[in-house]
């Protein structure tokens, strides 16, 4: 294949208009394209060089087309071959006339490079010499991608792959992006009296007196700390277990004055003056609360986490003397949630309670 150019446009300068039947909605959106004058259109052949071409044509960033008085056919990276508009008189003297603007004889066979802008890049006259056509396209497309790399390095190259479209994104993303930067430096230097005030300070510590199971214990602590927080995290007494910490579960359950009430709705500092038991102070001298013996021998826990608030409630209610029957037992025990599901031996571990109490 020789690699002289033909006459016509030359490199650099802009390609002559081409108005051919099946081109020009593609013509008029100037996008990148290689075109190829052909002498014959012997282009249904099967084409085998199909990946390799859509390869070239894909580093190029352009579309090829194929014009010939047979007719004229596209081909782009991604698609495949499409014929744009079949022989006829129409065609062939449209065809005669474009090829005639680009310089390119009824004997020849040339290709043309031509960027976004409509500038060509690039042409070469093709010589088969007995070739299949698209045999020979394939090396004019190879022999394009390296003259657009050799002649001037990678701008060549960049002008072909550098569509308007991608032009008009970039400006898009930069735009943006400068934006953002903008108010980020904006942010930073904002005058101080414009920024969000201060959080109001934290309230001073209280000092408070928790008579818990006999015992007084001198604490200073935050107003809003909770007495089921202060008996775990201030004096160690975790049998007391924290569950959902909005007072739903009952696990929390300690008896304040002998009633029941769940520890964390309700503030350490609000009980300095009262009489508080915890799960804790049941047992008396070893030996375990009725209500603790009888939840063991009717087994009536599983995993054992809500068991220390079912065990207070359950010796409150029976002080009440609301443990009369079963059903009574389940109306006054359903502030407590057992996720294991033994609520029947919890009632039968209560009306055991209750019976022995007598």
């Amino acid at each position: 294949m020789s690699e002289s150019f033909v006459s016509g446009p030359s490199v650099g300068s802009a390609a002559p208009d081409l108005v051919v039947p099946g081109l020009e909605r593609r013509v008029s959106h100037a996008e990148p394209r290689v075109l190829a004058f052909v002498r014959d259109g012997k282009l249904t052949e099967p084409v085998t060089e199909l990946p390799t071409i859509r390869a070239e044509l894909r580093g190029l960033g352009a579309e090829l087309v194929v014009v010939s008085p047979g007719g004229v056919w596209s081909v782009r990276a991604d698609d495949p071959l499409e014929p744009l508009a079949a022989a006829s008189a129409e065609l062939a003297a449209e065809v005669s006339d474009a090829a005639q603007r680009y310089g390119v004889t009824h004997d020849e066979d040339a290709v043309f490079v031509i960027d976004g802008r409509g500038v060509v890049r690039f042409n070469h006259r093709l010589e088969r010499r007995g070739r299949a056509l698209w045999a020979t396209l394939t090396d004019a497309l190879t022999i394009a991608g390296r003259a657009a790399h050799m002649r001037e390095g990678h701008d060549a190259r960049q002008r072909v792959l550098f569509t308007r479209r991608e032009w008009t994104v970039t400006c898009l993303v930069v735009g943006c992006a400068t934006a953002f930067l903008s108010a980020c430096k904006e942010q930073e230097h904002r005058p101080a009296d414009r920024r969000s005030p201060p959080a109001e300070p934290a309230p001073p510590d209280v000092e408070v007196m928790l008579r818990i199971n006999g015992t007084v214990h001198r604490l200073t602590i935050d107003p809003r700390t909770s007495l089921l927080d202060a008996l775990r995290e201030r004096l160690g007494m975790t049998g007391t277990k924290k569950g959902c910490d909005g007072g739903q579960c009952g696990a929390c359950t300690v008896l304040i004055d002998g009633k029941r009430v769940v520890s964390c709705l309700t503030l350490a500092a609000m009980v300095g003056d009262r009489d508080i038991t915890t799960i804790e102070g049941l047992a008396r001298d070893g030996a375990l609360h009725p209500v603790q013996r009888a939840f063991v021998e009717h087994d009536g826990l599983q995993c054992g986490y809500c068991t220390p608030g079912q065990i207070m409630s359950a010796v409150a209610l029976i002080r009440e003397g609301h443990a009369t029957s079963d059903d009574e037992v389940r109306e006054q025990m359903s502030g407590n949630l057992c996720r294991c599901g033994a609520y029947p031996n919890i009632i039968a571990a209560i009306q055991a309670a209750r019976r022995t109490r007598g």
